[in-house]
């Protein structure tokens, strides 16, 4: 099977969990919790894949804004995935089941994430980028976390993560825990474009 059908089935249902798994959201909260970065990343990834599979369908070529949007979904994907592994689940007593498992959860956090990643990096026909991209990549990210940093500040709203919850720590604390968010997406960006370069040519 060529790259281009793998990639378009791996699309299709990437659409068709994220879907089920924004349901089940809604079911249990009965809203959208745009101030996650899970649901956020998630619903960006969402419409992204509705695109890239309207462009393959159609057999037309990917323009360059579609290149950058598909990046950006994998690189909120991958810091989604490897934040709620090596962050989140450890701060909770090493839950994996309730972080990876557990309704909504084994969409958004594992099997979508995986899916999208893997997809961008061995089968989706996208161009090579360089580290201008990975600059613009990184803007989604960067701007969730200023604009809910503010937001606790402000007391509009806690956390949603630990280590936004700015009122509750000490600046040192929360100046570690930007740098350490901020090296970490930079690392995660650069490794995705790596692994695309490498796998996808």
């Amino acid at each position: 099977m060529k790259k281009r059908s793998i990639s378009l089935l791996l699309n299709i249902l990437i659409i068709i969990l994220e879907i089920i798994g924004f349901a089940v959201s809604y079911n249990n909260m009965h809203r959208i919790g745009i101030e996650y970065f899970t649901e956020e990343s998630n619903l960006l990834a969402l419409i992204c894949s509705i695109i890239f599979v309207i462009y393959l369908i159609k057999n037309k070529t990917i323009p360059k804004w579609l290149n950058e949007f598909k990046y950006i979904t994998n690189i909120n994907l991958a810091i989604t995935f490897l934040v709620v592994l090596f962050i989140l689940i450890p701060m909770d007593n090493f839950s994996y089941k309730k972080y990876l498992l557990d309704g909504t959860m084994k969409y958004h956090h594992l099997i979508c994430p995986l899916l999208s990643i893997c997809s961008f990096i061995f089968f989706d026909r996208l161009k090579k980028y360089n580290m201008k991209d990975l600059f613009i990549g990184l803007i989604v990210t960067f701007i969730y976390a200023i604009v809910m940093i503010i937001l606790n500040i402000l007391g509009t709203i806690i956390g949603p993560y630990p280590f936004l919850m700015v009122k509750n720590q000490s600046v040192l604390m929360s100046t570690i825990w930007a740098l350490t968010i901020l090296s970490f997406s930079f690392l995660i960006a650069l490794l995705l474009m790596k692994l695309h370069s490498k796998y996808n040519n």
